[in-house]
């Protein structure tokens, strides 16, 4: 078995595709890691370049062939096929520092918590600026319980860049994530929570992500688009809450409360605004709402607390259809009422 499998899900990135292997396929790695490179339906030369390295290092590296799926389908298969005790995910347009990388692999092979948090790097191409989530609070080498975990800070939850799971325990909790959808790294780090008993801390920054290219899901263009997919992933996160809920323990809810409701604030801020046509948004918000207030009550409170969109609820959205410009007065307004009950 080997230590740890990572999972490339690669579709049309042959242009990062180079330095993305470049950083993984070291010598010192070669006998600790297995590399499942997934080609989900590329039509430019990523193929070519996914089986040049499995034909250099056919020992480590394994291609998988298939057609496109998104982002979720291939984390999926790889996971079927992972042998490594770990499991971790890297996006084919992002790198590991390689040194740190190898200092990760050292320490993980003294492990055997459920999960592993590392820092990781923001790469803004864009502005060319690099910011590193640290997770300032843990200490190195560290093992927490999750009512333990302290993530206060830039990163409030253990991100995609940041986690890597025990490859049992992904199994165990059946994760399946969804296709033919964006966002879905957000199931990837919820999912398997209620079965985490303790997380390590390896203080290695080990991931750089890389923001700014163009037709990314984080790409504002592409987010206003995507809209309904996030809405897909956002519900199917309050639909596994809902179900989890009577078993949880007090830290897991609490954390999974926590990150949902992270991701609810993004969603009525897009509806609200930033979509386009006030009809629909103003139809999207109240449907969207009536479902969270049903399903996740604990979780629509705990939204509540925000002055914007409890002010959006106390007046039904209206002011979607009346104009964006609306709801600025009404704060304004309201700043001059001591004691309003919006």
């Amino acid at each position: 078995m080997k230590l740890l499998t990572v999972v490339v899900p690669v579709y049309n990135t042959a242009r990062y595709l180079p330095r993305c292997l470049r950083s993984v396929l070291v010598p010192e790695a070669l006998d600790r890691l297995e590399l499942i490179l997934i080609n989900d339906g590329s039509t430019d030369s990523s193929v070519s370049i996914l089986l040049k390295a499995a034909r250099r290092y056919p020992g480590t590296v394994r291609v998988i062939d298939k057609e496109n799926g998104g982002h979720g389908s291939a984390v999926n298969e790889g996971l079927r096929i992972a042998s490594g005790r770990y499991f971790r995910v890297l996006d084919s347009d992002d790198w590991f520092d390689t040194p740190a990388f190898l200092r990760y692999l050292d320490a993980l092979g003294q492990c055997d918590e459920d999960l592993i948090v590392t820092p990781y790097t923001q790469e803004f191409n864009c502005a060319k600026q690099r910011v590193c989530v640290r997770y300032a609070a843990l200490s190195d080498e560290s093992s927490y319980a999750l009512d333990e975990l302290d993530l206060t800070g830039e990163m409030p939850y253990v991100s995609l860049a940041a986690a890597t799971w025990k490859t049992e325990l992904l199994r165990r909790c059946g994760l399946q994530l969804s296709e033919h959808c964006s966002y879905v790294d957000m199931q990837y780090i919820l999912f398997p929570i209620p079965f985490v008993q303790r997380v390590r801390f390896i203080n290695e920054s080990v991931y750089r992500y890389f923001i700014g290219r163009t037709g990314q899901s984080m790409d504002p263009a592409q987010f206003l688009k995507n809209i309904p997919q996030h809405e897909q992933v956002l519900r199917s996160l309050i639909d596994f809450y809902a179900a989890q809920r009577p078993t949880l323990n007090a830290a897991a809810r609490d954390y999974i409360e926590r990150v949902i409701s992270l991701m609810t604030y993004t969603h009525l801020e897009l509806l609200c605004r930033r979509m386009p046509g006030r009809l629909a948004a103003f139809r999207r918000c109240r449907d969207f709402d009536a479902f969270l207030r049903q399903t996740a009550p604990e979780i629509y409170r705990r939204t509540d607390t925000n002055t914007e969109p409890r002010i959006y609820r106390r007046l039904g959205y209206l002011p979607l259809l009346l104009g964006r410009r609306v709801l600025p007065r009404l704060l304004h307004f309201r700043r001059t009422l001591h004691g309003s009950s919006l």
